[in-house]
C-alpha cells in the first residue's frame, strides 16, 4: 500500500476554512504556502474531495477526487473522479497505475477526506500548520474534534508529535506527527 500523509493548514481555533470555497491561499503564511507547493510538487497523487478541486483547480496536477458522483471518471488526463463509498486506500492504486504510479499519496482535504482516510487508518504522517488566526467557526480539520482544535484528535488516534517549530516571527507553527504502529503481542 502506498504511503498516505495528510498535510493541512489550520486556525488556531482548528478551522481549515471559514466556508466552502475559502482557500488557504486567503489566509495561510507566504511560509506555510511555500512548504504546501514543495509537498504537492513531490506527491505522485493528491487527494482531495469535490470542493477543495474545484476552489482552487489546477488542471496540470495529478489529482484523486473524491466526490459522490465520481465513479471513476477521467475528467482529464491526469484527473479521476471516484466516489470513496465502498473504497479504500488499499483500492486507490489500482485505479490510477495505468496512468502514473501512486507510491505517496498527498491529502489535502476537505473535512470528509480528512475523515474517510482517519477512519480506515490509512494516515502514516500528518504535517499539521497552525496560523497565528481564529475564525470562531467554519469547517474543521476532523468531524468531531474537539473545541481545543485538531492536536487532541490526532493524538488519541495513535499518532506521535515528532517535530514542532516555528515558521515565522507572526507565530505560525508546523507540526509532525507520525503514526506509532500497534504491537501485537506474541
Amino acid at each position: 500500500m502506498p504511503e498516505f500523509t495528510l498535510a493541512v493548514v489550520c486556525t488556531e481555533d482548528g478551522f481549515i476554512a471559514r466556508e466552502p470555497g475559502h482557500t488557504p491561499g486567503d489566509w495561510a503564511s507566504f511560509e506555510e504556502q511555500q512548504l504546501f507547493h514543495s509537498r504537492v510538487s513531490a506527491a505522485d497523487w493528491s487527494i482531495m474531495g469535490r470542493g477543495t478541486h474545484e476552489a482552487v483547480d489546477r488542471p496540470e496536477r495529478r489529482r484523486i477526487i473524491f466526490s459522490s458522483s465520481g465513479e471513476g471518471t477521467w475528467r482529464r488526463p491526469n484527473q479521476i473522479w471516484v466516489n470513496p463509498e465502498g473504497l479504500t486506500p488499499s483500492d486507490l492504486p489500482q485505479l490510477v497505475n495505468g496512468h502514473h504510479p501512486l507510491r505517496f499519496g498527498l491529502i489535502l482535504g476537505g473535512t470528509a477526506v480528512h475523515d474517510w482516510f482517519l477512519h480506515h487508518n490509512a494516515i502514516s504522517k500528518i504535517f499539521l500548520t497552525i496560523e497565528p488566526v481564529r475564525f470562531g467557526e467554519g469547517l474543521p480539520v476532523f468531524t468531531g474534534q474537539s473545541r481545543y482544535g485538531p492536536e487532541e484528535e490526532i493524538l488519541k488516534r495513535g499518532f506521535v508529535r515528532v517535530s514542532d517549530r516555528t515558521l515565522n516571527e507572526a507565530g505560525t507553527r508546523l507540526m509532525t506527527f507520525r503514526l506509532v504502529p500497534k504491537r501485537t503481542s506474541a
